[in-house]
């Protein structure tokens, strides 16, 4: 009886290994939210990797820490994604104009 309590804790204790090095199955949409925040309030987006997760979606994150899972072919998420591509070269572009007098 024992063999078979210790043979399970293993078995559990791997597959929940491996499951956090797979990055868990949080990290995924499960739906795509029609929530929509002001350009002002993101922080930085990611596509999700379509080999990992069941949805197609666009990762919003707040300066809050929120999450908003998008869909890639909204307008407000497109528009949204280009707002901080834009940020981030700009903040880009004045970061190497300080290092280079």
């Amino acid at each position: 009886m024992r063999t078979i309590s210790f043979i399970l804790l293993l078995l559990v204790f791997v597959m929940v290994q491996r499951t956090l090095s797979q990055g868990g199955i949080s990290t995924c949409c499960l739906k795509i939210s029609g929530t929509k925040v002001h350009r002002d309030f993101l922080k930085s987006y990611y596509k999700e990797d379509s080999s990992s997760c069941t949805q197609n979606a666009v990762v919003f994150t707040t300066f809050s820490g929120k999450r908003i899972c998008a869909s890639p072919t909204n307008l407000w998420t497109k528009t949204s994604m280009a707002y901080l591509d834009g940020k981030n070269w700009a903040r880009k572009q004045l970061t190497l104009s300080h290092r280079h007098p």
